[in-house]
């Protein structure tokens, strides 16, 4: 049976102990209540993890719980030879010691020999990773304006806006409902982000809605017949990108997390994005986008992680890096000293 296939109330970390062991009581119990409380795509994420792991150990025939430090060094090193990204490696060593330590085991991963083989792994590839090729308001502003008024274009409008006024990720978009959704007096609103990536434990946070957006998603609601359920839902029978104005269709599940990449691609093709840029759009690219466009607005940094709903200014401070620099203090200092004149 393929990981993916695996009901989500079977612990996976179980299968890498001795049936008798103690350890798998308790990897039994805490996986339970786990799967009360972390999304769907978490407890996917980490099962799909240790299933590589497992088949790493089983060409080699090493016990995958407890492992050793030599064995989790040589995962890394065998996942750079297969050319894995320093972050993917990053993600199962992770994965690797949530195991240990829900089983209450010694973890490896805190060993030298592991962290010397990421190091490696990260001299070898490089740390940097390709971003998502942005797209901000001017882009979507094109679309909105010349997109029609069929079925699938009034839902990608709708998406497009719900997507740059939350800063959503993925996830985040697909798991709105109808009742996440407040709409004032004044033509503005806001929507319920229930869970995201950042809070994992479900409290919550509010998202401000624009009169532009909220008229969007009142043309969407009405063309789909949408009173309750998954705010954003499949097209299904839809025209081609070319024909999007002219696209019919009728009204499906919940909008899949690729479908919400789909739907960005179709977009970047109806604007008249290059291929090779249309590529590069991926579910993160108005997430991007927007970050850079509220930076080059001066918007404060706080205020950014605020709406993106980010603990750290690592990751937009690298969305927003280019933005920055034309901002630090050598920009300045070029202006200031005349080096960004014409002719000098």
């Amino acid at each position: 049976m393929e990981a993916a296939e695996i009901p989500l109330e079977i612990a996976p970390w179980a299968a890498g102990l001795e049936a008798s062991s103690t350890a798998v009581e308790r990897v039994k119990t805490w996986w339970e209540k786990a799967s009360r409380v972390y999304p769907k795509n978490t407890l996917r994420a980490w099962r799909f993890d240790w299933a590589v792991f497992l088949g790493f150990c089983g060409s080699r025939h090493a016990t995958p719980l407890p492992a050793s430090a030599e064995l989790v060094a040589a995962f890394v090193e065998e996942q750079g030879r297969a050319g894995k990204k320093p972050a993917t490696v990053r993600r199962y060593l992770s994965t690797i010691a949530l195991a240990h330590r829900v089983a209450k085991l010694p973890n490896p991963c805190d060993e030298e020999a592991v962290e010397l083989a990421v190091r490696s792994l990260y001299r070898a590839q490089g740390a940097r990773q390709r971003q998502a090729r942005p797209m901000g308001w001017d882009e979507i502003k094109r679309f909105l304006e010349t997109a029609g008024e069929s079925l699938p274009a009034t839902r990608e409008r709708a998406l497009l806006c719900v997507a740059y006024d939350t800063m959503g990720r993925r996830s985040e978009l697909v798991a709105l409902n109808v009742r996440d959704l407040e709409f004032s007096p004044d033509g503005t609103g806001s929507a319920l982000i229930r869970r995201s990536k950042t809070d994992q434990v479900g409290e919550g946070s509010r998202a401000y809605l624009s009169r532009t957006t909220v008229r969007n998603l009142e043309a969407w609601l009405a063309a789909a017949e949408i009173e309750e359920g998954a705010l954003f839902r499949r097209v299904i029978g839809r025209g081609t990108a070319k024909d999007l104005p002219k696209g019919r269709g009728r009204i499906g599940g919940r909008l899949s997390v690729d479908g919400v990449a789909q739907a960005f691609k179709r977009v970047a093709k109806w604007i008249g994005l290059a291929e090779e840029e249309v590529a590069a759009v991926s579910g993160h690219s108005i997430r991007v986008g927007a970050t850079q466009d509220l930076l080059a607005l001066n918007i404060d940094l706080a205020s950014v992680m605020q709406a993106g709903r980010w603990k750290t200014n690592r990751m937009p401070m690298r969305y927003g890096e280019h933005v920055l620099a034309a901002r630090g203090g050598m920009a300045r200092a070029a202006q200031a000293q005349g080096r960004d004149g014409m002719g000098t």
